[in-house]
């Protein structure tokens, strides 16, 4: 399948509320989804009108019935049902890091997190310990800017380095741990 430019040209609102239309939505405010374009996006309210396309949905015709509302609807239900998932998650992460960091520390020391001897890959351990002292340069929290004026030390404890950790670096240390007590520990 040979591949083209791309060339639709960009519509202002009025014109791509015009477009939806003429595909067949109904909207019984313009108004209020002319606004609506404006602040979310044609693109992205795009997704929540995709499940009101007639098949095939390559055409851009929608079903009977279908209006910009319930598209919005549809819109306002993921943004609801994603907020609950981030607040849930949140908490879920906090919990991880402190359990991780409350274990290891009391087991290995408050600097266990530059120990190569306790995970089992060490490419991977060299390369969390990399992004760890990444994100530590880039960090502009006051308690490291304190820590590196009172310590000589080239990295704070566990505590400390973690807090300003992504998920994702925290998640690749914990990943590399060599099982044992302290990672049956933080799993319970």
């Amino acid at each position: 399948m040979s591949k083209k430019s791309y060339n639709k040209p960009p519509l202002n609102y009025k014109d791509q509320l015009s477009q939806l239309k003429k595909r067949g939505l109904t909207v019984n405010n313009e108004v209020r989804a002319l606004h609506l374009l404006e602040n979310i996006s044609y693109y992205r309210l795009s997704a929540y009108w995709y499940p009101l396309l007639k098949s095939p949905k390559s055409a851009h015709k929608f079903k009977e019935k279908s209006t910009f509302k319930r598209g919005f609807e549809l819109y306002c239900f993921d943004r609801e049902l994603r907020q609950l998932v981030i607040n849930d998650l949140e908490k879920v992460e906090v919990a991880v890091r402190a359990k991780l960091i409350y274990v290891l520390a009391h087991a290995n020391g408050a600097n266990w997190y530059q120990d190569q001897n306790l995970f089992t890959n060490q490419q991977s351990f060299q390369k969390s310990l990399d992004k760890l002292k990444t994100e530590l340069q880039r960090s502009d929290e006051d308690f490291i800017k304190s820590f590196n004026k009172k310590y000589s030390d080239p990295l704070p404890p566990s505590w400390m380095i973690f807090e300003i950790a992504s998920f994702g670096v925290l998640s690749h240390y914990y990943s590399n741990l060599t099982p044992g007590k302290s990672t049956r520990e933080i799993s319970n």
